[in-house]
């Protein structure tokens, strides 16, 4: 288990894990939340629709250029294992595991929310078996991730999931971070959206 784990804030069992709305109407994070992502399935992963094509979708299009910019930033390269922290419906690791340039990339992904973990492992499976068998979806919370994945994870990369983590937990979060990235030459990427308080 993580030591980073505090056992009395972590749910006890998966009934006590969250349940994330599946209308649309609340999926406003773009690459975790449920608008326009659904598109992207293993057929057009990594095929960016243009304006002239009849299925473009502008949000689905920024969308992609966040993943690939994600992508980038940490560097991933062929072989690495990565953990993403936050799931969402599964479009980053998706996204990873369908690139012709990132063979033999393995992710594991973790999620508190059933339906997230559902509809991944479907993405997934749909993308075919070399994609379901290098991206692992988990339903965790973050401070319980098992002990042998310390130290193991050549990237961390988290996207709009630092929000829901709360500033009391802050530094415990980075620590987790810290714990699962190689020492040597770990690299994490986290994007979130902030506000200033009023």
């Amino acid at each position: 288990m993580c030591p980073h784990a505090n056992g009395d804030s972590l749910p006890s069992d998966r009934s006590e894990m969250v349940e994330v709305p599946t209308n649309g109407t609340n999926g406003v994070n773009g690459v975790n939340g449920i608008n326009g992502v659904h598109k992207l399935n293993g057929d057009v992963a990594n095929n960016v629709p243009d304006e002239s094509d009849d299925e473009y979708d502008e949000l689905e299009e920024a969308q992609l250029r966040k993943i690939d910019h994600i992508i980038r930033l940490a560097n991933i390269q062929p072989g690495h294992r990565v953990l993403e922290i936050g799931s969402g419906w599964g479009s980053l690791s998706l996204r990873i595991a369908t690139n012709p340039a990132l063979a033999g990339v393995t992710v594991d992904t973790i999620t508190l929310s059933s339906q997230q973990l559902a509809w991944a492992r479907k993405r997934m499976a749909d993308a075919g078996p070399d994609v379901e068998s290098r991206v692992k979806v988990h339903l965790m919370d973050y401070r319980a991730m098992p002990k042998e994945w310390e130290g193991r994870f050549d990237r961390v990369v988290s996207v709009e999931m630092l929000e829901a983590v709360g500033k009391e937990f802050m530094e415990e979060y980075w620590g987790v971070v810290d714990w699962a990235l190689k020492k040597e030459g770990g690299v994490g990427v986290v994007q979130s959206i902030t506000i200033p308080e009023s």
